[in-house]
Parts: C-alpha cells; structure tokens; sequence
C-alpha cells in the first residue's frame, strides 16, 4: 500500500490537451491550489483518500512543480514532482518526501486529456486524467507487488 501511496501525487499531475490550446503553454490553466478527495480500493475494501496540491507554473507554461499532501485513515504522503511538457509529450520526476522514495512519470496529451505511466522503485501504474473547467479526475491503476487496484480522484480548484 506504501508504493500506491507514493504514487498518487504522480497521478495528479495536472496535465491536459485542452491547456496545449490556452496561451501560455500546456501547464498554465493549472497554476494555483486544489483539493479535493476520491477512493483508494484495496483486496480489503474502499478508503476515502483527501489530498490538497500547489501547483508553481514557469511562466512560458511548459514546467510545472507540485507539491501535493494526501491522507486517509491509514497513511499519509508527500509528494513533489517536477513535469516539462514538449509537443503532446510530458515528461518528469517525482519525490515521495516523507518515504524518500523516486521515480519517473511520463505519457501523451491527448484531446482529452492525459494517458501515462509513474514508475518507482518495485511499482508501476497506468494514468488515466481528464480536466473541464476547474475540476480535475484522475484514474490510477497500479500493476505489480501491491494490494491496490484502483485509486479515484477529483480535484477542485480552491
């Protein structure tokens, strides 16, 4: 659960095709602070998960630095992740401060939103995310050594 947990704040990388279209570049509808909550479903049930993310945008809109707090009943993460986007392509790195654990993230902008894979250390999962408006959903699903087997999230811009 500790590596699905490290790799939440990855997916919540706000990434979008729409955005590639608003001046600024693809990150900069984004800049600013979210929150909002979702499920993390286990072999053992569901769990309400609550996250809050900053997002700092360069000002030509191509990178982005998250920093993004989750909690349920039964962890707690932080995560800070640095994203560049060239063309329909993001690339970047993530960091699980309070498990100092890394990784990697990358995939496609699409027109309707993002598909990519985060990949750590003994974890790898597939991200699905869609963005309207100021509301952000994100679909995590993990492969490998972990009892995760779907994470659902919506964010709100605050």
């Amino acid at each position: 659960m500790q590596r699905t947990a490290l790799a939440i704040g990855l997916f919540l990388l706000p990434v979008c095709a729409s955005a590639q279209q608003h001046e600024g570049g693809a990150f900069s509808r984004f800049a600013g602070d979210w929150s909002g909550e979702g499920t993390v479903k286990t072999s053992a049930g569901s769990e309400r998960i609550r996250c809050k993310a900053h997002y700092d945008v360069t000002s030509d809109g191509t990178s982005l630095q998250q920093s993004l707090l989750c909690a349920s009943d039964s962890y707690k993460l932080h995560v800070k992740s640095n994203v560049t986007a060239t063309g329909t392509r993001f690339a970047g790195k993530w960091n699980e401060v309070t498990r100092d654990t890394i990784g990697n993230i990358s995939g496609t902008i699409t027109s309707t939103g993002i598909r990519g894979k985060i990949d750590g250390i003994g974890f790898t999962a597939d991200l699905a995310m869609s963005t309207q408006a100021n509301r952000q959903s994100v679909t995590i699903d993990p492969t490998g050594a972990t009892d995760i087997s779907q994470v659902a999230i919506t964010l709100t811009r605050i």
